[in-house]
């Protein structure tokens, strides 16, 4: 006989409001009748709220190009560059590189063009300066090659100039060589690089957003067999969207912090994800209410009454594992928990409110085809349970709940997992805006040709800087340390004061006042990316010998540039990870050890979502640096990825124990677990496969950074829905046993009956349920 099984409402309630004691249940029932009697109110409200906020908070910026801005004013790298800008006075640190090239060979007239053209322009900038202000060039400074085929421009511009108008700007210099039919102009360097990468962002967003929607349309729409089901996910998300973003917005500019505009994919599918997992939980039970007879307002209540709690603290834990970001000592990292934050916060109080209010709404119509009078629900088999009172689980979980399988597949799995996170151990971290650009970008264009002639790293040069009293006389010692310095690994070139013919300082590269020298060192790497940054690196460590070696052991030598900010950017990056992580773990301990009371359990969960992470980022690293030839992974991709993952991870540690410990009254863990997992299984395995597409969908973004982003949580939540949940779960609280609900006594000693005690009240879906037994078994006597 095919039965349905039941849930007590009082064990489903212990999972929700009911854990708060009788004040909670007393706002478990105003809140319950809020969203269903109130249901028109609540549309009303956050319609109203979209229309309000979306017209009246202004948009907010996307910040600007200064690279050198993302590490602290007292950073060693940065004051070292100030000391220099105070020695010299012609800079050589600019983010804005204009290349003019021809295969054959620029003819004299073309480099004398170069040269005249930068001259001029600089000469224009002095001698009538523009206003103060941003969007003006202040000089152009030639940079010699040593070949005929290329000339560099370095362009530096005023002040406050942003990212996009210092590209245009570059461009419309770069426009002057059009008289030059033979040759061609490319605008380099990591700010133009980071203007086209806003540039595919914005032109690609949309195409996001549009296949997002498709994505959650047609998935929730199998999920349930419905065209209403998808169309009210899309409307709940819809109203996040336009609540969301100027909200953000506004706080950003109420804290006082900024948010990339490069993460707003990220926020975006994150938003989308949150809401359509919680109406899909909210979605099932309400069906299922449904099915078994009861009202629409009784189901709704009775899924807010399984399910409402479960969201909550869900919600509540992906707050806490984001919020860890404010302990990241990045400041980069610390405004992003915030925004993370706000997306979660927005997420869950939409699916509380304005989801069981369209529930209460639609009714029956929330599940059929299309929602018209003359329709009906469709009615699905009731669910097969066995004699031990168990829905006929497969024959996988039967055996996971055995401790001697148990035991054989959680080890299988974290072997698996440990060798997936291997590649990690040898992962680097780089800023190359460039990198990340499609082959056919034309500033990506301009670096590879910089690249094939041997001074890639001319866009961002290294700077060495060596003091000493009267240092200016001694031209042998200097030029033997510029000869030293080119044959460092990875030196292409070096200018220095053996390039400087003339007895005048001029503030070139012999300082005015006689006291300090510099040399301009040109890698052959991109200089943002992994190589340059080893290379920048292995000569600091190398200069207090190679300044003895040259005669100037009483110098002192320092070092700065665009190579050694990266390597400053990358470290902070993996101290801010390290910390970050630990922070969230010890949050989601805490909330999820007062949610199940059951410390050793949270802990064992929680190690193997940090080992799913490893596992992830170790694929991550394979794909992208192992396979696809990347010199190493953007900073904030594997670093976005972890914070999310683990956060993430954490929500589904609730929906799955939730239902577990849901069922655990009466129970023995064996029987809760044979229970709740095939219940709960079709509405997270959907829920996850659907978040895991929305985050895929953000390759649609031709930006290296983007795709490795999407590869990291796709596989991350794939990892986490389709291995971690359904098959480590069981087989970890399996060989935990009893101690899964230390220090109490959550579940009933082995050898008890594994089918619920009659006890508390029941739902509609229950009492269907039970009576179908009594009436099987009547038949059976």
């Amino acid at each position: 006989m095919e039965i349905t099984l039941a849930k007590p409402i009082g064990q489903r309630g212990e999972s929700g409001f009911g854990v708060l004691g009788r004040g909670g249940a007393l706002f478990g029932r105003g809140y319950r009748a809020l969203v269903t009697t109130g249901r028109w109110f609540v549309v009303a409200f956050w319609i109203a709220a979209a229309v309000f906020v979306s017209t009246q908070v202004p948009p907010g910026d996307d910040g600007n190009g200064d690279f050198g801005a993302l590490l602290p004013p007292d950073s060693p790298v940065i004051q070292v560059e100030e000391n220099i800008l105070k020695q010299f006075r012609v800079p050589v640190l600019s983010g804005t590189t204009v290349v003019l090239h021809e295969d054959g060979g620029l003819s004299r007239l073309a480099r004398a063009d170069s040269y005249l053209w930068a001259a001029s322009t600089t000469k224009e900038a002095l001698d009538d300066p523009p206003p103060p202000g941003p969007n003006n060039i202040v000089a152009a400074i030639p940079i010699p090659t040593g070949i005929n085929t290329t000339t560099v421009t370095y362009l530096f511009l005023s002040e406050g100039t942003g990212i996009s108008p210092s590209a245009f700007i570059a461009r419309d210099y770069a426009a002057h060589f059009n008289n030059q039919p033979e040759a061609r102009t490319y605008v380099t360097g990591f700010v133009p690089a980071q203007a086209a990468q806003s540039r595919y962002l914005d032109t690609r967003i949309g195409l996001f957003e549009i296949c997002s929607l498709i994505l959650i349309l047609s998935v929730v729409a199998l999920a349930f067999r419905s065209m209403a089901a998808p169309l009210a996910v899309v409307g709940v998300a819809g109203v996040g969207y336009l609540v969301y973003f100027p909200l953000l917005s506004y706080i950003a500019a109420s804290l006082g912090f900024s948010v990339p505009n490069q993460l707003k994919p990220v926020l975006l599918a994150l938003l989308l994800g949150v809401v359509t997992d919680y109406c899909v939980l909210f979605f099932s039970d309400f069906r299922d209410e449904l099915e078994a007879g009861a009202g629409k307002y009784d189901g709704v209540r009775g899924a807010l009454r399984s399910q409402a709690g479960i969201v909550a603290v869900a919600g509540l834990t992906v707050a806490g594992g984001t919020i860890a970001l404010l302990a990241a000592p990045f400041e980069l990292f610390r405004s992003l928990g915030p925004a993370l934050v706000t997306t979660v916060v927005v997420g869950v109080l939409l699916c509380l409110t304005l989801t069981p209010a369209l529930m209460s709404i639609l009714g029956w119509r929330l599940f059929t085809v299309l929602p018209i009078r003359g329709s009906r629900a469709p009615k699905r088999l009731p669910m097969k349970v066995e004699d031990d009172g168990a829905p006929s689980a497969g024959l996988a979980l039967r055996l996971l709940t055995r401790k001697v399988p148990a035991a054989v597949v959680a080890g299988i799995v974290l072997v698996l997992l440990g060798a997936a996170a291997a590649p990690l151990a040898h992962a680097k971290l780089d800023l190359s805006f460039t990198a990340g650009l499609p082959a056919q970008d034309e500033v990506a264009e301009g670096a590879e040709l910089l690249a094939d002639a041997g001074l890639r790293g001319i866009t961002a040069p290294t700077e060495v800087m060596v003091e000493e009293p009267g240092l200016t006389t001694k031209r042998s010692e200097l030029a033997q340390m510029q000869d030293i310095i080119a044959r460092q690994p990875g030196v292409a070139r070096v200018l220095g004061p053996k390039d400087w013919p003339l007895e005048s300082p001029r503030g070139i590269v012999l300082s005015e006042n006689g006291n300090a020298a510099r040399f301009i060192v040109i890698f052959d790497s991109d200089p943002l990316a992994a190589q340059a940054i080893d290379d920048a690196l292995t000569l600091r460590n190398r200069l207090p010998g190679l300044a003895r070696d040259a005669g100037l052991e009483q110098s002192l030598v320092s070092i700065t540039g665009q190579s050694l900010i990266a390597a400053e950017v990358s470290d902070l990056t993996r101290e801010s990870l390290f910390i970050t992580l630990v922070v969230a773990i010890v949050i989601e301990m805490f909330i999820l050890t007062l949610y199940l009371r059951a410390p050793i359990t949270a802990l064992a969960l929680l190690i193997s979502s940090a080992l799913s992470v490893a596992a992830t980022l170790g694929l991550t690293t394979l794909v992208f640096q192992d396979l696809l030839g990347k010199q190493g992974l953007t900073f904030y991709a594997p670093f976005s990825a972890a914070v999310l993952l683990i956060a993430l991870g954490s929500d589904y540690n609730v929906f799955s124990l939730g239902a577990i410990w849901g069922h655990r009254k009466g129970r023995t863990l064996r029987g809760a677990l044979l229970v709740s997992v095939p219940r709960s299984a079709r509405a997270i395995t959907t829920a996850g496969a659907i978040l895991a597409a929305t985050f895929a969908l953000v390759a649609i973004i031709p930006l290296s950074t983007f795709r490795q982003i999407a590869f990291a949580m796709a596989v991350g939540l794939l990892l986490d829905t389709f291995v971690v949940r359904p098959v480590l779960t069981p087989a970890l609280l399996t060989l935990l046993g009893r101690l899964s609900g230390w220090p109490g006594k959550l579940f009933l000693p082995r050898g008890s009956p594994e089918h619920p005690r009659p006890t508390g009240h029941y739902s509609h879906a229950e009492r269907a349920g039970q009576a179908e037994r009594t009436r099987d078994g009547g038949r059976d006597g």
